[in-house]
């Protein structure tokens, strides 16, 4: 069964109904054992915990197929993707571009202000992370612009998917990995999070394109071009520290954004969206991940562009699970009322 990654909230009120506890598991060992835990989750009524798992047990997991298996660092991608994990001080970076643009609305701003991202702040996922602090404070965005350099780095494809002769010993420890046959690898799958992100963003607000050539100066030029054209101010979240540096030299306005590299393991509060939006990114960055015995694909034989650009999952659901499947189809026949 195919669910986007919103509809995952169906999922998680039915894990809530068998219990408020659960871990979101995979096959990190690859040796035959149990699926391993990528983070434990606890549902209270009003927020979620969430554990997750340190680099050193991370890495004695994985250390055998290390080449197969994401690194630590593309684990913390899809913690900081979801929003469970914030980034340094990311609140205050949020309230400042929210009371800028407010200043704009009402309060009759000099220059208009453009907010951009980087390549990394759409894998990350901290345009969708600002939207939402937005709506949660009923506050009105303004415009963004954003260099092609940015598209054309998450948007190229890079050669190289899962054949069959890479998968056969594999499959024989865990039938799961099927699935991998001719879907893109990790490091692609990863800008494909930042892709489908970009394509979603663009159509929620109000978003410009400028021309640019890929790299940092050529993206900072085109910005500093586009900020003297329109008499404006621009506003770039970067990750990239030379990217920082670059972009005051063309009048930009750059703000740093530190990725947070945890080694340890952690107990975060979170909320309910940010678990679902974890077990999406946990999904497609492992390729799959077990949430009380229901199999949620991130990639699977077949998954079209659609499926990628809609966000979708693939779910293998146990024979307990006849409600969530009415629930699920229900969802979907709703959707497709609304849309005719």
């Amino acid at each position: 069964m195919l669910v986007r990654r919103t509809d995952l909230m169906v999922l998680l009120n039915y894990t809530y109904e068998e219990g408020s506890r659960f871990e979101i598991k995979t096959n990190l060992s690859l040796d035959g054992r149990k699926d391993s835990a990528l983070a434990k989750v606890e549902l209270k009524d009003n927020c979620a915990l969430v554990e997750t798992i340190g680099e050193r047990v991370y890495d004695e997991l994985t250390y055998k197929y290390e080449d197969f298996l994401p690194k630590y660092s593309n684990y913390l991608n899809a913690l900081v993707a979801s929003g469970v994990l914030k980034v340094d001080c990311i609140d205050e970076v949020f309230d400042s571009v929210v009371n800028e643009f407010r200043k704009g609305l009402y309060d009759g701003r000099l220059r208009p202000l453009y907010v951009s991202f980087d390549t990394n702040c759409f894998i990350n996922r901290i345009s969708y992370q600002l939207e939402k602090y937005a709506e949660e404070r009923n506050a009105k965005l303004g415009a963004f612009v954003v260099a092609e350099g940015v598209k054309k780095e998450l948007f190229k494809e890079r050669p190289g998917k899962y054949r069959e002769e890479e998968l056969r010993v594999i499959k024989r420890v865990d039938s799961r990995f099927e699935e991998f046959l001719n879907q893109p690898k990790v490091e692609e799958r990863i800008k494909k999070i930042g892709k489908v992100e970009y394509d979603r963003f663009r159509s929620a607000v109000r978003f410009e394109e400028v021309h640019s050539g890929v790299g940092d100066n050529e993206i900072a030029e085109a910005l500093g071009d586009f900020l003297r054209r329109r008499n404006s101010d621009v506003w770039l979240m970067t990750f990239d520290k030379a990217m920082y540096e670059i972009s005051v030299g063309f009048d930009i306005y750059p703000v740093l954004l530190k990725f947070p590299y945890r080694k340890e393991r952690l107990k975060l509060k979170t909320d309910w969206d940010c678990v679902c939006d974890l077990i999406y990114t946990t999904a497609v960055l492992f390729g799959f991940v077990n949430v009380k015995g229901i199999t949620v694909y991130g990639i699977w034989r077949g998954k079209s562009p659609e499926d990628w650009n809609e966000e979708k999952v693939k779910l293998r659901l146990n024979r307990d699970a006849k409600q969530l499947r009415t629930d699920l189809e229900v969802v979907n026949r709703i959707r497709e009322i609304i849309k005719f």
